[in-house]
């Protein structure tokens, strides 16, 4: 990349995608860990069509050596972008069931937004990690219960204990038991 003057480290693909959204949802460390080399040039929290930005897609894919890179210029990356439906970084990683990620990401979880939710259902990450049955991250998230809210409730009122029950996690149903002290049973 001697000619970065020259080449536009921002161009865009016809979805709005930048270099740097490819080789962070392909998983491309060396070619991620390149194009970082430009910090002053690359748009770190440039979107896509669908308001993705490349921490999204490293977080959503669960490649967690490309987020730890990308977690080195956290002072410049918005650690809160929300894509066009409301969904976060932590939300991806969350509902994808990559605890690894998870745990980079809440490395920095002074400037992250525990409670956010998602506008459509209106889920937040410990919602998404109950409806899809992640118990380990789960696990990791009751670590942040004096932050998250854990009784909170998506748009059709059902909280994580809830959603859990009627999809039938066992697992995430019997640790979130184990907590009476913190999600209210009666809800």
């Amino acid at each position: 990349l001697n000619y970065s003057e020259r080449i536009d480290l921002n161009a865009r693909e016809n979805r709005g995608m930048t270099p740097l959204m490819v080789a962070c949802k392909i998983g491309h460390k060396e070619v991620v860990k390149m194009l970082l080399n430009y910090p002053e040039i690359i748009d770190l929290n440039a979107r896509e069509e669908r308001g993705m930005t490349a921490l999204m897609f490293a977080s959503l894919c669960g490649h967690k050596d490309v987020v730890k890179l990308l977690l080195n210029y956290s002072n410049r990356i918005d650690l809160n972008a929300k894509d066009n439906f409301g969904r976060t970084a932590l939300m991806f990683a969350s509902l994808r069931g990559h605890e690894d990620v998870v745990r980079l990401l809440l490395n920095h979880s002074d400037r992250l937004e525990l409670n956010a939710k998602s506008n459509r259902l209106g889920k937040t990450a410990f919602m998404f990690a109950c409806t899809n049955g992640h118990k380990d991250i789960v696990k990791v998230l009751l670590n942040y219960s004096e932050r998250i809210d854990l009784n909170a409730r998506e748009n059709r009122g059902m909280t994580p204990l809830m959603v859990a029950c009627k999809i039938g996690h066992k697992e995430v149903v019997k640790m979130l038991l184990n907590y009476p002290e913190i999600i209210d049973l009666n809800a």
